[in-house]
């Protein structure tokens, strides 16, 4: 009997060891080595084979290339910034159900601080200018509709290994026989994309060329890791995290608690102007956690370093009197996430109902009362674009009347004992409100539920988990959506609005002549304003609020730069993290 209690004991033990490093291991990553893998043996056959996209190999370079490089380009980052420390934050969303680089399916909240933290594209526009500067390509030319890149030979994914021109053709490759959204959205703005040799690369795109518009399509494969890529990609690549460019790699996971991101020491692209005094700490955690209740508790009890809110309410109830964080309040200006509510056409087929429907909600009194009346609404979907931004769009102001006018055109003409109209056969005027549950936004759509039925419309309200609500955009089958997503740096319209676009993005369900002309003058003019008039005339979306003031309570040593406040602080890694005493 001793002996087998012992046993138990042991096999307790050792099951519990076993299910610890396993929870704490990072997902499995390519080997670490300083030498190039081999592409696949039949790589030019499969590129050969490719459709709507010329994708080619070895090419002769043309002669006399312009190139550009960032020579002169101010350093992004703060110069007081020190390399070092562990800073500890909150992710926004649930815990990742896949790390997949391209091709996953549904979009998943921590790519956002996986990739801002891990990628450094091929060129970006720099913050304080505006102009391009050097990533992972040292230079870059624009010759017609062509874009050519000159990669760094320096260029190291966070494995060891070089990045080649090649890699970006073998990402177009995997993408294209995954059938995956971005190579669809790649295929449709370019024509060509071509590795001269290991570090010459070239797209030629079907519009007016610019190099961080083209350099935004393309992504690097790195062979090694890839080298078991196959139709089961999806299932077996789930939790494998693809090498990247960039500063950190995953060095720990505890599954559905937290991620931990590991810096070394020294990286070859911290004396780019992108990234000079960014990346600074050594090592990032990011917690998962159920509400921002929980958030601020874990802030004030000093085991998050920092929290970044919108809400007044919350700001006002915990960091105030938080005398031992410090506090800070800026209007940021970057550009701002279309918040609002978004009309599915597939759905609501009917135009005289949306446009109803858009006339019933009161948003302006639910902005006011969620932000106690210190916040302003939205009035255009493209916003924080400085003079890119449209002045003036057509809005839909809460108006009882024009709302139930629009109704009877839509055939609801009759009201029942409730209020709610009804047609002749009997079917109410009934929508579902897809959201995911907040405190800040039930409240807002309670008002918004409310207004709607002064007008003889009952909106449903639909509050589903955050991975519910992308399957049914996905799926296509909501009606309205309470709906956001990170606005772009620069505005890329045809994401949300082009008949191709990715349904995470285009709840909007729109397929319009209209809209296709105004992407077509947006691309050869860079008019926004076109865009925003089609967004209007097709009642597609109803703008909610501007969340450009931001709240931000922080531990002391945990230094942020101060103003211009040219994009999200916390976001681009400008931070450091100042040595105890």
């Amino acid at each position: 009997m001793k002996r087998a209690l012992i046993l138990l004991l042991l096999v307790i033990i050792a099951s519990a060891w076993w299910a610890v490093t396993r929870q704490a291991a990072p997902p499995c990553a390519a080997e670490e080595s300083s030498i190039s893998a081999p592409y696949p043996s039949d790589f030019a056959e499969r590129l050969c084979r490719v459709g709507g996209l010329r994708l080619s190999l070895g090419k002769p370079l043309p002669p006399a290339i312009p190139w550009q490089d960032a020579t002169g380009h101010p350093a992004v980052g703060d110069a007081a910034a020190r390399p070092g420390g562990r800073v500890r934050l909150c992710n926004a969303g649930p815990f990742p159900a896949h790390f997949h680089r391209f091709g996953g399916g549904e979009a998943q909240f921590f790519h956002q601080n996986l990739l801002a933290a891990t990628e450094i594209p091929l060129v970006a526009r720099h913050p304080l200018t505006g102009q391009p500067t050097a990533g992972v390509a040292e230079a870059w030319a624009v010759v017609g509709r062509t874009v050519h890149f000159r990669l760094n030979p320096a260029a190291r994914y966070n494995n060891g290994r070089p990045v080649r021109a090649g890699d970006y053709l073998l990402a177009a490759l995997l993408q294209a026989e995954q059938r995956c959204a971005e190579y669809e959205q790649l295929a449709e703005a370019a024509e060509a994309l071509c590795a001269h040799n290991e570090t010459h690369l070239s797209i030629t795109l079907r519009s007016e060329a610019d190099a961080v518009r083209a350099a935004r399509l393309l992504m690097p494969a790195e062979p090694a890791f890839h080298s078991g890529f196959d139709s089961r990609y999806r299932e077996q690549f789930a939790q494998r995290i693809p090498p990247a460019t960039g500063p950190y790699r995953v060095s720990r996971v505890e599954h559905g608690r937290r991620i931990e991101l590991q810096r070394p020491a020294t990286w070859w692209g911290e004396s780019l102007p992108l990234c000079r005094h960014r990346f600074n700490v050594q090592a990032l955690e990011y917690h998962f956690l159920n509400s921002e209740a929980q958030v601020w508790e874990f802030l004030l009890r000093g085991k998050l370093d920092a929290l970044q809110t919108r809400n007044i309410t919350a700001w006002q109830e915990h960091a105030e009197p938080a005398s031992h964080l410090h506090r800070t309040v800026y209007d940021a200006e970057y550009p701002l996430p279309p918040y609002g509510i978004a009309l599915n056409t597939r759905t609501l087929p009917r135009l005289e109902l949306r446009r109803g429907l858009l006339h019933a909600m009161d948003m302006d009194r639910a902005v006011a009362l969620m932000t106690r009346g210190e916040g302003q609404r939205l009035r255009t979907f493209h916003s924080g674009y400085g003079p890119r931004t449209p002045q003036e769009t057509p809005q839909y102001r809460y108006d009882p009347e024009t709302a139930r006018r629009y109704f009877a055109q839509a055939g609801y003409t009759t009201a029942g004992s409730d209020g709610i109209l009804k047609r002749a056969d009997g079917t109410r005027l009934s929508v579902r409100l897809t959201y995911t549950p907040h405190e800040k936004i039930s409240a807002l759509l309670t008002c918004i539920i409310r207004s709607a039925a002064d007008c003889g419309a009952e909106i449903v309200p639909e509050p589903l988990p955050w991975q519910h609500c992308q399957r049914r955009l996905q799926e296509r089958s909501h009606e309205l959506c309470f709906w956001a997503v990170p606005a772009a740096e620069d505005p890329s319209p045809a994401l949300f609005f082009s008949p191709q676009a990715a349904p995470e993005y285009s709840p909007f369900g729109l397929n319009s002549p209209e809209m296709n002309a105004a992407l077509t003058e947006f691309e050869q003019t860079g008019n926004l304003s076109a865009v925003d008039t089609q967004v209007c005339r097709h009642a597609i979306w109803l703008p909610g609020w501007k969340e450009n003031r931001v709240y931000l309570a922080h531990n002391p040593r945990l230094r942020i730069p101060p103003s211009p406040w040219c994009f999200d602080a916390l976001d681009a890694h400008l931070f450091w993290f100042e040595p105890a005493p």
